[in-house]
């Protein structure tokens, strides 16, 4: 019997390596000697002028930092005169010290990136993998190092071969293979499982269908993969263009649709959460209920067309939806995504509206509402699902808040856009406030539920490796300008901005201490 709880660690531990390999690698490639420091258990001062002057990003520094802070690497604090205080700790030596490890695999990200199994040679790449793995368990015994790089091959490959549907396991628990893989390169996948102990003889155990099921467990650290191989421009280049478009408008800093695949396996749990709270709504009075419902940032219409088909079967409103029209609103500041959920909501027979709406301005949305179809944001109820700590950031005008009243214990290390700047959290908390404010008036009647994803203090994180997602979660955000909170100064914030939430339905994953992602419905 395996023990799957020991599994889910490892899985956890993978996904870590994916995210943590390429600012390992770089780090010490170009700067060694300023980062050496590292190797030892000193206390080292980092001014951020002198960090500028020597070609480093301070901001993207700070992220990576705060990742290896999580990992229980190094301490790390924000001093008032401009600089970081770092001591590493002796578990992080023994990482930084094995550097070179990760660049080796570092050199594989391309490859990686850009895996085609339907490339006759690409097992020859594949076996240059399997040897550097074997070399490097000849050079360490380190097993967070090893659960590292196994996690990047691994998490390489089985999203590859799973959003391709290349593989599939029969009744029989034999691996069958999509015939347009040639033989070469099934040996090579064949012998990475067995490589990672996936297999007795032709067999898939227990373990292998472990992580072949969980496959898309890896998708959104995957897909972050070409912004991580990225990392020496984020350190020390210019980051301007980082998340440009290219020609054809597609994110080169993400593989947009790999994401949106390995984020839906999660996104039905919480969905179901979501459920609770509109099944709570709409079977109210119908004089008491919103007269729709407003997805800002409805990407391709799958939470509308769940939500309405929810509405319809399973609530009084469903039963009086002549007499009681429901207004579904699709917004998105993208004109495909807007394109996408209207093709999705004409499939479904769903009589719908669009906007093209930004998230940080919901006073022209609701003008835009009102201007083309009559109808009233605040007339709404309002859904949204990790978008809040996507929106473009502003800077909050501090000078209105009472600094004596506010105050924050966030560790969170954030890059603003244009700008390589380290500013202190307390400035991201402010924005957030006043976020919300700008939403008061139009959730003033029936509320936002809103689902979120946030950071968690990195002493936390460092004492349950193999427990959260939180290390993953700050590079893929941290990296490409998103800005997610703790989840108890994002409930301050909202309670600043005059907005409560409602603890009936509250829901915390994975639970209240090591809370990542969230659920709230707020109203005033």
């Amino acid at each position: 019997m395996i023990d799957k709880k020991q599994l889910r660690s490892e899985l956890f531990q993978h996904i870590d390596g994916i995210a943590l390999t390429a600012p390992i690698s770089t780090l010490f490639t170009k700067h060694e000697k300023i980062f050496n420091f590292l190797k030892t258990i000193n206390t080292s001062v980092l001014n951020f002028d002198e960090l500028i002057l020597n070609g480093i990003n301070a901001d993207y520094l700070n992220v990576t930092l705060r990742l290896f802070e999580s990992q229980g690497w190094l301490d790390r604090k924000l001093r008032n005169d401009k600089s970081i205080h770092v001591t590493p700790t002796l578990k992080g030596t023994k990482i930084f010290k094995n550097s070179s490890l990760y660049h080796t695999f570092f050199k594989h990200f391309d490859f990686l990136i850009n895996l085609d199994f339907k490339n006759d040679k690409t097992h020859t790449r594949i076996n240059k993998i399997l040897y550097d793995y074997e070399n490097i368990k000849n050079h360490t015994n380190n097993t967070n190092i090893i659960k590292h790089i196994e996690g990047l091959i691994l998490g390489s490959i089985l999203v590859n071969l799973s959003i391709n549907k290349y593989l599939e396991i029969n009744q029989n628990d034999k691996l069958i293979f999509n015939e347009s893989l040639n033989k070469l390169n099934v040996e090579s996948i064949i012998n990475i499982f067995n490589k990672f102990n996936f297999m007795n003889n032709d067999i898939i155990n227990e373990k292998g269908k472990f992580f072949i099921k969980r496959s898309a467990a890896y998708g959104v650290t995957v897909s972050y993969m070409p912004l991580f191989n990225q990392m020496e421009i984020l350190l020390f280049g210019n980051t301007k263009n980082i998340l440009s478009r290219d020609e054809n408008n597609n994110e080169t800093h993400v593989n947009r649709k790999m994401n949106v695949w390995g984020s839906g396996g999660a996104h039905k749990l919480y969905f179901k959460k979501i459920d609770e709270i509109i099944l709570e709504i709409f079977n109210k009075p119908l004089e008491n209920q919103p007269k729709g419902i407003a997805d800002m940032g409805c990407g391709d219409g799958t939470l509308l067309i769940h939500l309405y088909n929810l509405i319809k079967t399973k609530t009084l409103r469903g039963k009086y939806l002549d007499s009681y029209p429901l207004h579904i609103i699709g917004a998105d500041f993208n004109d495909e995504a807007l394109e996408v959920t209207g093709k999705n909501l004409n499939f479904n027979k769903i009589k719908h509206f669009l906007v093209k709406a930004d998230i940080g301005n919901p006073e022209n949305f609701n003008d835009e509402l009102e201007k083309k179809y009559n109808i009233h944001l605040n007339d709404l109820l309002s859904v949204r699902s990790f978008l809040d700590h996507n929106r473009i950031f502003e800077m909050p005008n501090i000078k209105k808040f009472n600094l004596d009243k506010i105050t924050t214990k966030s560790t969170s290390a954030f890059c603003i856009n244009d700008t390589n700047k380290i500013f202190e959290p307390i400035i991201f908390k402010l924005s957030l406030i006043e976020h919300f404010q700008k939403w008061k008036p139009f959730i003033s009647k029936y509320g936002l539920i809103l689902l979120e994803l946030h950071t968690i203090n990195p002493k936390k994180c460092s004492l349950n490796i193999g427990k959260t997602l939180a290390t993953a979660y700050d590079a893929t955000h941290g990296f490409s300008n998103q800005y997610i909170i703790e989840y108890d100064d994002f409930i301050d914030s909202a309670a600043i901005a005059g907005l409560k939430n409602n603890q009936a339905f509250e829901y915390n994953f994975p639970d209240d201490n090591l809370t990542t992602v969230s659920i709230n419905l707020f109203s005033l």
